[in-house]
């Protein structure tokens, strides 16, 4: 994996800013803009930043539409939206952490369908069909795709490990530089680093219901490991990533499973050593995680119909091709062919990252919540 040169970015930004890789925005609509209300749960401050500085004002520029963007949690906002009376709403387009737990919160969400929502065409059908072993019932439209992957600095480790089970046996050469995030942190990254370990030693297991999983021996002897591997991490354990990437530049963390497009942003941001890369042991480093766009349904007419549009032009081949190009996230369309070139230099392309993805089946909210749940046993 290599670190971009500031003279290849310069390059990109240039070719975004002269209309090169992007399409010309359309005409705003006639008349008085309608306001909409965004509701984020899903962004860091990398991604937040992104909706306001790039997303907000092109939707305002080629739609009409005002977008007002909140920063929430999923567990607040399904508590407020539960609440509303049938068109009255007040949030009209959501953006989760999880779309599995909106699915399966009883909360009315609007079917999406390639007639109010054309764009979802491009959408490879397996992400429309479920998410954490969750039936999405077209309740979602996925917008973007990233990988995890081994985040080591090249600086410290020469030779990292080719597999989560070599990674397991060298777990002392490591010993105190690995980068664990607390399994009770709000980031994803709690539950994600977890499973990912589990999944190196369960493998097919991993689509067995936990309540029949938990009681197998195989089960029993990789929790224990991961126990065990947790003893060997970096102390005390961060809390949230940008403490995780305060220990990388401070040179006490050498290696982590972490967000392969965010770890390579932050390096080009000062914030993660330049000297970061990215490797993909043979069990399976990385996942293709998701994020999802959704429409509330008990929102008013006229809110209705805008809010599906911003999510159409949210999938529109402009707007997917600035994730890569700006933000190095893989879209959530299948337009790789349309991605200017230069961008796979910084990331490598879609079939190389689900050649090594866990199989999205073995990615189940029932362990997920497993995770969450036994927290404390995975505190040193």
């Amino acid at each position: 994996m290599r670190i971009r040169s500031w003279a290849t970015m310069a390059l990109l930004v240039t070719m975004i800013g002269l209309g090169v890789v992007v399409a010309a925005p359309t005409a705003a609509t006639a008349g008085a803009p309608i306001e909409l209300v965004i509701a984020d749960s899903q962004s860091g401050a990398n991604f937040q930043a992104y909706w306001q500085k790039y997303v907000i004002p092109a939707v305002k520029q080629t739609l009409g539409i005002n977008l007002k963007y909140l920063v929430t949690s999923d567990a607040e906002q399904i508590q407020k939206t539960k609440a509303w009376k049938p068109g009255q709403g007040d949030t009209h387009i959501l953006f989760p952490k999880s779309m599995a737990t909106w699915v399966t919160s009883g909360v009315p969400l609007e079917t999406l369908t390639t007639t109010n929502v054309p764009n979802s065409a491009k959408i490879d059908p397996k992400f429309l069909k479920s998410d954490e072993g969750v039936d999405l019932q077209g309740k979602g439209v996925l917008y973007w795709r990233t990988s995890y992957a081994l985040i080591y600095n090249s600086l410290n480790i020469k030779t990292p490990p080719k597999s989560w089970k070599e990674f397991y046996d060298r777990r002392a050469e490591f010993k105190g530089h690995i980068g664990l995030v607390r399994p009770d942190a709000k980031s994803s990254s709690a539950w994600r680093q977890r499973l990912v370990f589990l999944h190196a030693f369960l493998k097919e297991k991993m689509t067995q219901p936990i309540t029949q999983l938990e009681k197998d021996p195989v089960f029993i002897d990789a929790w224990n490991k991961l126990k065990d591997f947790s003893t060997y991490g970096k102390l005390p354990l961060p809390s949230e990533p940008p403490n995780l990437f305060e220990d990388f530049n401070a040179g006490d963390t050498w290696i982590s499973l972490y967000a392969q497009d965010y770890s390579l942003w932050s390096a080009r941001q000062g914030t993660m050593p330049p000297t970061i890369k990215a490797t993909y042991p043979e069990e399976g480093a990385d996942e293709i995680g998701t994020a999802y766009l959704a429409v509330p349904a008990n929102i008013s007419p006229e809110h209705k119909e805008a809010a599906l549009k911003v999510v159409n032009y949210l999938l529109s081949d402009d707007q997917q091709i600035r994730l890569i190009t700006t933000m190095w996230q893989y879209p959530g369309t299948e337009i790789t062919d349309q991605v200017p070139g230069i961008a796979w230099e910084m990331v490598p392309k879609l079939d190389v990252l689900t050649k090594t993805a866990i199989p999205r089946e073995r990615i189940r909210k029932d362990m997920i919540d497993y995770i969450k749940g036994h927290a404390k046993d995975l505190l040193p």
